[in-house]
């Protein structure tokens, strides 16, 4: 079995639970859609998981649902996220082998997706040519700059707790700074950037409670949305 086969395994087991708590990268996302999407819209989201954003959009009526397409490596988040929202064009695929037409898609997003890419820069590219001039990606991922949760992902490896920051079959370090560069190689420009996450390293529920939004829009009131742990950022093709 090819590594590729035994990853999308992996993630078929994994989202076998559907996930109900929404992320706080994907709260501090939807408000930026909200005032972006028009209907006339066309948006693919990569790596999508479950579509709990799709879902919502959707719901919003913000674009229709044929304007939606999304592909993920695991046929069981597919085929969840087509028992919702039927009418999108949903794949299940390898991101760096992806056939869609070029130049057709407004936004795209990459949401705690890239660090999960064993090459991310022929998927960076090619997410250039998908995008209409000017087009939109917004990413999201685990920004190791936030000194303690490094700490916790190499205690993790080194002691053999995946658990402890959900380590994947390919889950490489990357730092804002990183991912900026990246993208500028790749043909895009940095735009802005919500930070999410600001916590010290604890259990999921604790920190959801912790850290409600109020919080988390002080300090990005402040500047500091480079020293959180998952900032949202958003990046313009050139």
């Amino acid at each position: 079995m090819s590594f590729h086969s035994k990853e999308a395994l992996w993630y078929d087991e994994y989202y076998r639970q559907t996930m109900t708590d929404f992320s706080p990268w994907n709260e501090f996302l939807l408000p930026e859609l909200s005032r972006s999407l028009k209907s006339e819209h066309k948006l693919i989201e990569l790596g999508c998981g479950q579509g709990h954003v799709l879902c919502y959009i959707v719901r919003a009526k913000l674009i229709p649902q044929k304007h939606i397409c999304a592909v993920d490596h695991s046929e069981v988040a597919i085929d969840f996220v087509r028992s919702q929202i039927p009418e999108a064009d949903l794949r299940v695929g390898d991101l760096h082998n992806l056939d869609l037409p070029s130049g057709y898609y407004d936004f795209c997003l990459l949401m705690e997706t890239i660090e999960h890419l064993s090459e991310p820069m022929p998927v960076l590219q090619k997410i250039n040519q998908l995008l209409v001039p000017g087009g939109v990606l917004y990413l999201s991922f685990p920004n190791y700059i936030h000194v303690p949760w490094l700490i916790m992902r190499i205690l993790a490896e080194k002691l053999d707790k995946p658990n402890w920051v959900n380590l994947q079959p390919v889950d490489k370090i990357y730092t804002v700074f990183t991912v900026i560069k990246l993208l500028r190689l790749a043909g895009f420009k940095f735009e802005k950037s919500i930070g999410t996450t600001y916590c010290l390293p604890m259990p999921w529920p604790l920190l959801r409670r912790l850290e409600r939004p109020p919080l988390t829009r002080a300090l990005n009131a402040l500047g500091l949305w480079r020293l959180s742990f998952h900032p949202v950022m958003k990046f313009r093709k050139r």
